[in-house]
């Protein structure tokens, strides 16, 4: 073989990394299993439905389960829509569980108690009921200490900051999360989102392209 057809298929099978296209390589690497996303009120239901969508797409799992945590007393049962079976299957687990469930598209959400070591036991059923299906973990708010051991133990801490938030904001919160969490990684929420596809977001549907290349950095843990 000559030295010519060796290095085409060099080039062909061998190319380097930074060649290939950002989505390839995420796809090559391990893409995390359970999540945590810190972030506001505001941000909460599109920034865990991006990273509960990204993380199924990449783990190529039927569907997620997002454990919501706000810190309201008076939180009911997350809404529910039209599902997949595999979404409608886990929701009737984990209402079996004791759990307040909601199931849309391939989410399925899990209300959170306000109080902090009810949230974490309530988190800690959901998990262990979702076994390798991808969690993710969304504090909307100041987290009480006792959600802590729960942050420090899945595989990556996700700081979604608000568009409005003052300069310095985020590198606290991700100085914050690396204190705490293993891996840490930063999305930033596309301002120009219309109000469509953050719907299709939080029905647990799809992502809009805008929203697939926010949650790019989740999988692979870095800050855009």
């Amino acid at each position: 073989m000559s030295a010519v057809v060796l290095a085409r298929l060099r080039e062909l099978f061998l190319a380097p990394a930074a060649e290939q296209a950002p989505a390839t390589q995420v796809a090559e690497r391990a893409v995390p299993a359970t999540f945590a996303v810190l972030t506001g009120p505001g941000e909460a239901p599109v920034a865990g439905a991006a990273c509960g969508l990204a993380a199924a797409a990449a783990r190529r799992a039927p569907c997620a389960v997002l454990c919501v945590w706000t810190g309201a007393a008076d939180a009911g049962a997350p809404r529910s829509d039209v599902a997949i079976g595999a979404a409608r299957r886990l929701g009737a687990r984990l209402a079996a569980r004791g759990l307040l469930v909601g199931v849309r598209g391939r989410l399925v959400t899990v209300a959170l108690p306000a109080a902090g070591s009810e949230a974490r036991a309530a988190a800690e059923r959901a998990m262990a009921a979702a076994g390798d299906l991808p969690v993710v973990l969304v504090v909307a708010g100041p987290r009480p200490p006792a959600l802590d051991p729960l942050l420090a133990a899945v595989d990556r801490l996700v700081v979604v900051p608000p568009a409005d938030a003052a300069e310095g904001l985020e590198d606290l919160a991700v100085a914050a999360a690396a204190r705490l969490g293993r891996s840490t990684a930063v999305v930033r929420l596309p301002t120009t989102s219309s109000s469509p596809a953050r719907v299709l977001a939080s029905s647990g549907v799809a992502l809009t392209p805008s929203l697939r290349a926010a949650t790019t950095t989740m999988l692979r843990g870095d800050r855009g």
